[in-house]
């Protein structure tokens, strides 16, 4: 799990302009990071490396990239709070649609 995570911030920072890329690195970020009862401890430490990879940078980029994008907006949100991340986070904008016809 933790080289993994380092890999993934990696190729997203290698290939910033995919959106394929930025989604499922994020996509995978997200579940290694979520917190479940049985594994607290183990959880911390998959954020403190996480965190030490660059991973801050990475979802910052991702969502400053594709703001469009509902999965790296919201989850990126998500994984900036978690672990601790102190500068601004972007939010999704989300533009009704009120046309009537």
């Amino acid at each position: 799990k933790l080289d993994g995570i380092r890999k993934i911030c990696r190729v997203m920072n290698d290939v910033p302009e995919s959106l394929e890329v930025a989604r499922h690195g994020i996509a995978i970020m997200f579940d290694l990071l979520r917190e479940m009862p049985e594994t607290l401890i183990s959880v911390s430490e998959i954020r403190r490396i996480a965190v030490g990879a660059g991973m801050h940078q990475v979802v910052r980029n991702a969502m400053d990239a594709f703001p469009s994008s509902n999965e790296i907006m919201m989850m990126g949100q998500q994984m900036l709070v978690a672990t601790g991340y102190r500068g601004e986070i972007a939010h999704l904008s989300v533009v009704p649609n009120f046309s009537s016809e």
